[in-house]
């Protein structure tokens, strides 16, 4: 079982350091060797939707794909399209590309939380974002 204080209650940031510097939040555990993370964070971006190709809208967002291996984080760089602000740069655990297939995400997302709740553990796929950012369609396929 867990003991008392093995988990923050709150996600802390983790920061490489300086102003610019890549983000990372996630579940902090106690530190002891080979824990395992409670929550892994993923990030999935839908391609561009025919009204954006038609409107030949710029993309602000670029991504360093990263699901393969869990040690190499991915990351994520918005960029300000009228370009007033530096670009804000977030790492994450999962990143998928634009042209990742559904299958592959099912794989590496699906198919471990669903086994892990086979295990009699509890196993939650939580899809955040604004409306028309491609909750649904990252789900469905």
């Amino acid at each position: 079982g867990r003991t008392s204080g093995s988990l923050s209650p709150f996600p802390r940031p983790h920061s490489s350091g300086g102003p610019g510097a890549a983000r990372r939040w996630r579940w902090v555990g106690s530190g002891m060797p080979g824990e395992a993370q409670c929550v892994k964070v993923a990030i999935r971006c839908r391609p561009p939707s025919k009204k954006e190709i038609a409107n030949n809208e710029d993309c602000i967002v670029e991504l360093t794909q990263a699901f393969e291996d869990p040690n190499v984080p991915g990351e994520v760089i918005l960029s300000d399209p009228a370009g007033h602000e530096e670009p804000g740069k977030f790492a994450f655990d999962i990143v998928f590309g634009l042209d990742i297939e559904q299958y592959q995400v099912y794989e590496a997302i699906g198919r471990p939380a669903m086994l892990k709740t086979f295990e009699g553990y509890n196993g939650t796929i939580f899809a955040y974002g604004q409306t028309g950012s491609g909750k649904s369609w990252s789900m469905g396929g």
